[in-house]
């Protein structure tokens, strides 16, 4: 097998991208790049030099249709991996993968079965107020660290979180599918449309990921590489958001990968 050095592994990136992007446009599917997608298109124009992957938020309504759309309309090297249609996938987004390449995630040993890829979030509404907002997602949060406790191996993890991991592995009876499913479902049914704010419950940042959906707005262009892809009205609120201090670039120690290793099949 051959390595994809991190170079190759943009150009493979911007192609699903663009793919994406195109299906998304003729099917007038509103997006957003988000979370260190949209940070690199205003710090660097394009990826963050060391990012090995690409983040976009859709509005839950729009995912029925663009999940048809995909399903049909990509290239035949590209597929849309979902937890219905793919056993490597680990929570309830959506992945488009290249399946003529391979990568094991820094958090496996062996490979994850699913190659270089882009990261498709629903953005649900939130509840009413504001507080039932946070009380709500807070649930949420909480029953998606546990699944998180459920899967990892033990030997990633250290202290508390090991103990909590080996304890929950062990005692754990539910299956994975159907704990997300029920994490899903439980979303839907208190999805609020008349909401002010959009939450992204699968992304990283947990509460900081509950933002106001008037930060989003109308999905704006902005240059990506060599390509135009579609983000967030107001960048600057969005990224202090997740970030603080986005402008300044973190120390080398945490610029982190999220892959150990990329390889063609």
């Amino acid at each position: 097998m051959k390595d994809i050095p991190i170079d190759e592994c943009h150009n493979i990136l911007i192609t699903i991208a663009s793919a994406f992007d195109e299906i998304c446009r003729r099917h007038q599917i509103p997006y957003y790049m988000i979370g260190g997608t949209m940070l690199g298109a205003v710090r660097h124009n394009g990826f963050i030099p060391w990012d090995d992957d690409m983040d976009f938020g859709v509005e839950r309504t729009y995912i029925p249709k663009l999940l048809e759309a995909l399903s049909v309309e990509l290239p035949s090297h590209l597929k849309v991996r979902t937890l219905d249609n793919c056993n490597c996938m680990v929570s309830n987004f959506y992945k488009i993968e290249d399946t003529r390449t391979e990568v094991i995630e820094n958090w496996h040993d062996n490979p994850t079965g699913i190659g270089i890829n882009i990261d498709i979030f629903p953005l649900d509404h939130g509840r009413k107020s504001y507080r039932q907002t946070r009380l709500f997602a807070a649930y949420i949060f909480y029953l998606l660290i546990l699944k998180d406790y459920i899967y990892f191996d033990p030997k990633f993890r250290r202290g508390f979180k090991k103990i909590m991991a080996v304890i929950l592995r062990k005692t754990n009876q539910i299956p994975l599918k159907k704990r997300l499913k029920y994490i899903d479902n439980l979303i839907i049914k208190h999805t609020k449309e008349e909401s002010g704010y959009l939450i992204n419950y699968y992304g990283r940042w947990r509460e900081k990921e509950i933002i106001q959906k008037s930060i989003f707005g109308t999905p704006q262009t902005y240059p990506f590489e060599n390509i135009t892809l579609y983000g967030v009205a107001n960048p600057n609120t969005y990224l202090s958001a997740l970030y603080g201090n986005y402008m300044q670039l973190p120390p080398e120690t945490k610029r982190m990968k999220h892959t150990n290793v990329m390889c063609y099949k």
